[in-house]
């Protein structure tokens, strides 16, 4: 048995150098069980600290060299020196281009930080679980649930101040699965959670490219992603009425940034 189990997994092996899709979905697969093996991690350790804010913080060195051993990816990160500049809380701003951000974000995860999640990933085992316990939250998006809500949402942006959050925002709202070097048009809700709670916004860029991951081509090879995290954009004294500016200035600044790294990158 162990035989015929050690030859399927030699022969998908090899034919993962020439079957483009093998590779593909090998790496996926691998990558999505250090997930649930992160997951399982959180389980056991999070329950001496439930709900602690830095629980991640202490377990993402664990994802971040398992995904970089099974992916064959190596991160190089710039403005490092802004992740942990204050000890204030702020808003991260990050583009979504694939499933692999999260293994991005893995290698520059500051102090207290958050996510925030739909209310249903709560009751995904493991996953959820284990996000229950780090102290992530999880906003409701049924309808007729407004208030609710909101009243969350101003909680969470007292506790930006009070508990010095970092709170991890995509503002694409979705994965770019087209990525053609352009973003998608933002979102506002986290540039009101920044107005609101008048924290800075941290602006962070994920590039990978295509040569290298793209999901569309089956293409999962060894290389090199690219993170540049940028200067944090301040928004205190600003009023709700300036939240189109805002939007329209973190998206212009991360699209320049963006920008830089592809024509660099080529």
């Amino acid at each position: 048995m162990w035989l015929i189990l050690a030859g399927i997994i030699l022969s998908l092996y090899l034919l993962s150098f020439v079957v483009a899709p093998v590779n593909y979905y090998g790496k996926m697969v691998l990558y999505y069980m250090v997930f649930f093996l992160t997951a399982v991690l959180h389980m056991v350790y999070c329950p001496f600290f439930p709900k602690n804010r830095d629980n991640t913080y202490t377990l993402a060195p664990f994802f971040y060299h398992m995904s970089r051993l099974v992916t064959g990816l190596t991160i190089e990160a710039e403005g490092m020196e802004h992740v942990e500049k204050s000890d204030a809380g702020y808003i991260i701003m990050a583009n979504h281009q694939s499933s692999l951000d999260t293994y991005c974000m893995a290698k520059i995860w500051p102090h207290r930080a958050i996510i925030l999640m739909k209310k249903s990933l709560m009751y995904v085992p493991f996953f959820g679980w284990a996000a229950y316990l780090s102290g992530h939250e999880f906003i409701t998006r049924a309808s007729g649930a407004s208030n609710e809500v909101r009243d969350h949402m101003n909680l969470i942006n007292e506790r930006i101040k009070e508990e010095r959050l970092r709170v991890i925002v995509f503002p694409e709202g979705t994965r770019n699965r087209t990525f053609d070097g352009q973003m998608l048009p933002f979102k506002k809700g986290g540039f009101h959670m920044a107005q609101q709670s008048q924290c800075a916004i941290l602006p962070v860029l994920i590039y990978i490219t295509p040569d290298v991951y793209d999901s569309k081509r089956w293409v999962f090879n060894r290389g090199t992603v690219r993170v540049k995290v940028l200067e944090p954009i301040p928004t205190e004294g600003l009023s709700k009425d300036d939240v189109n500016g805002l939007l329209e200035e973190t998206q212009r600044k991360m699209q320049s940034a963006l920008d830089e790294m592809i024509v660099k990158k080529e």
